[in-house]
Parts: C-alpha cells; sequence; structure tokens
C-alpha cells in the first residue's frame, strides 16, 4: 500500500487538476452571452447564461478538486513509503511489549520462565 512510485502519480495528477481548472475560466466566460436590445426597447443589454458551457465549467473544477484530493492521499502515501524505507536501513525497529510479556498478562516468550505472581 505505501509505495514510492505514488509520488510520480501525485505530480501527475496535480498537473491534470491545474489543467481542468485553468480550462473551467475559458468555458465560464463562453457561459455568458450579451445581448443588445434594439433602441425601440431602450437599448439596454441583457446577459443570458448557456447551461451547457456552466455545466462543463462546474464539472472541470468538480473535478480537479477531487484529483486535488486524491493526489495529496498519494503525497502523504508516498512520503510514509519513504520514511518506512529509511526506518529498516538504519536498524531494526524497537520490540513491543503489548500483551506478549507476563507483565502485561499475556504467555511468557519461548525459552523465559513464567512469573509465579502471573500465576493467580
Amino acid at each position: 500500500m505505501h509505495q514510492p512510485w505514488r509520488l510520480g502519480v501525485f505530480g501527475v495528477e496535480v498537473l491534470l487538476a491545474a489543467v481542468l481548472i485553468a480550462l473551467a475560466f475559458p468555458a465560464w466566460e463562453n457561459s455568458v452571452v450579451r445581448i443588445e436590445l434594439p433602441e425601440a426597447s431602450g437599448g439596454t443589454g441583457v446577459s443570458r447564461m448557456l447551461g451547457s458551457w456552466v455545466a462543463l465549467a462546474v464539472l472541470a473544477v468538480t473535478t480537479g478538486g477531487l484529483l486535488l484530493i486524491d493526489a495529496l492521499r498519494h503525497l502523504t502515501l508516498g512520503v510514509r513509503a519513504g520514511r518506512s524505507d529509511r526506518r529498516s536501513r538504519v536498524g531494526p525497529e524497537p520490540e513491543s511489549h503489548s500483551g506478549g510479556t507476563p507483565e502485561a498478562g499475556g504467555t511468557p516468550e519461548a525459552g523465559e520462565a513464567p512469573d509465579s505472581d502471573a500465576r493467580s
């Protein structure tokens, strides 16, 4: 699960998210259509939004945001992989004393004599 190749996936996903978010701006600009009314109605202008361009812009931003969230997940998993590899190269991890020792009420390790007080 924790593999260093995830850092490459992080880079690709950040790049794709940036492209999608950058493409959302022109799509939003294309969604607004300005209509100039003739002088008979006062010569005013109105704006109209085209739903397909709005939907495309919203989809691009949403997909880009989801890619950024997934990219952060890949970054954390990739960084953890690097840390666990370094730990194993430096030396063995300290042994855990949870539940396996006679003091904690567990069974004694192989080669150890059971404690007489633990039998009660």
